[in-house]
């Protein structure tokens, strides 16, 4: 096959010990560029996140979505660790592996003997990949951690973005983890260019808490520098208008976002037909609209409350001003935009059909993803991989029993 027909990552061999999101959407990048993937579970039920499409508030659907986002084109394979013969083929598959991943506990980690250095004496050219909640260090290293609570309560978000009167709904699913996956996935081919460099593995490391300070970290660094915080005002006295929501005629939301308000000033004032605004004593300076920011808010909310929102978005358009509806769900999954940029790519699934699943968030030049497949049942390639790792017709029947 010509090099620039190949995948990416192309023979590299991925070791999974993941559960939920973090580790195991890092996992599916790796096999989007091609990579194999075997993904370790444990008997019974498997990964968490096989069933927890089910759990009482979110959206209802008999297709297991939230496993199959982070875990297409992967192998499953179902060992108990707690026991001799599980960890001995799982060192077995660490062996040859070019990285492994894991998010498992740290006590859990030590306890299954599936740490760094023990799995570095087996194979020392393996990148070993270490997502946690809290980190390796400190008291709380060995909380339990998910990005509810490491990466947005606890880089500031929550509390910068709850709601002036009381808190409304939760975070979506999966939506610190995912960005957080992204790291781990730099870390991971970090580890692979010093391995090209040095022929050793290492041990790379993420944690919830470092990627949600990261994500926040304008806002921590303005604390760490001394900045005064500003107190939450609600939206019709809000401190500027350039990043609200405003409504249309029709009852949409629109987003506003004029990032460089100087030089966006006039043409906003003739996108929304207001051109008055511009020798208005009120509003013709920057310190004028800070001024008499409430009434200025004011004003622009009546003028968007004249016109439908497809007028608005055309209106804007035309004066390059920043914007965009706020959509729902179902206008983010059929997003025009997301499809032309292959954000959005189809899913050929053998029991639900034709649709549609969100592709890893990067390109690379000259070579293809995979197309997008299913995701594997619990244990479906534990004959086919032990078989790989030489292990008898005879041995093999013991771990599918189990």
């Amino acid at each position: 096959m010509p090099a620039e027909n190949r995948p990416l990552l192309d023979g590299i061999k991925v070791v999974e010990l993941t559960t939920m999101v973090f580790g195991p959407a890092a996992g599916v990048v790796l096999s989007d560029f091609g990579a194999d993937v075997i993904k370790v579970e444990p008997p019974g039920q498997g990964d968490l996140n096989r069933n927890w499409h089910k759990i009482a508030g979110l959206p209802i659907s008999e297709m297991p979505y939230a496993f199959q986002m982070t875990n297409r084109n992967k192998k499953s394979v179902v060992l108990d660790l707690k026991t001799k013969e599980g960890h001995e083929a799982l060192c077995r598959l660490a062996g040859d592996a070019d990285v492994l991943i894991t998010n498992y506990r740290l006590d859990a980690i030590n306890r299954l003997k599936i740490d760094y250095d023990t799995l570095r004496a087996l194979n020392p050219k393996l990148i070993y990949a270490l997502a946690t909640g809290y980190g390796e260090k400190g008291e709380e290293k060995d909380k339990p951690g998910y990005d509810t609570v490491c990466y947005w309560t606890r880089s500031g978000f929550e509390s910068h973005i709850f709601p002036f009167d009381g808190w409304l709904s939760t975070f979506p699913f999966g939506a610190g983890d995912h960005p957080s996956a992204m790291t781990l996935y730099a870390s991971i081919m970090s580890g692979l260019y010093q391995r090209q460099h040095t022929g050793k593995g290492c041990k790379v490391s993420t944690s919830l808490l470092a990627n949600g300070a990261w994500s926040n970290s304008v806002m921590i660094q303005a604390q760490l520098a001394n900045a005064k915080f500003r107190p939450k005002r609600p939206r019709d006295n809000a401190y500027n208008f350039i990043s609200l929501n405003y409504k249309s005629k029709d009852g949409l939301l629109l987003k506003l976002t004029l990032v460089n308000s100087l030089r966006d000033w006039e043409p906003f004032c003739h996108a929304i037909k207001r051109t008055g605004f511009m020798a208005d004593d009120r509003f013709s300076t920057p310190e004028k609209r800070i001024e008499n920011m409430p009434t200025l808010i004011w004003e622009i909310s009546n003028a968007f409350a004249e016109e439908t929102m497809e007028y608005w978005l055309s209106r804007l358009t035309e004066y390059d001003i920043p914007h965009s509806k706020v959509f729902g769900y179902e206008e983010a999954a059929q997003d025009q935009q997301k499809i032309d940029n292959e954000i959005v790519v189809p899913l050929e699934h053998p029991e639900f059909g034709s649709m549609q699943t969100v592709s890893s968030p990067f390109q690379v030049s000259g070579f293809e993803k995979r197309i997008p497949a299913v995701a594997p049942e619990l244990g479906e390639h534990t004959e086919e991989v032990l078989r790989e790792l030489g292990y008898t017709e005879g041995e093999i029947k013991k771990y599918l029993t189990v």
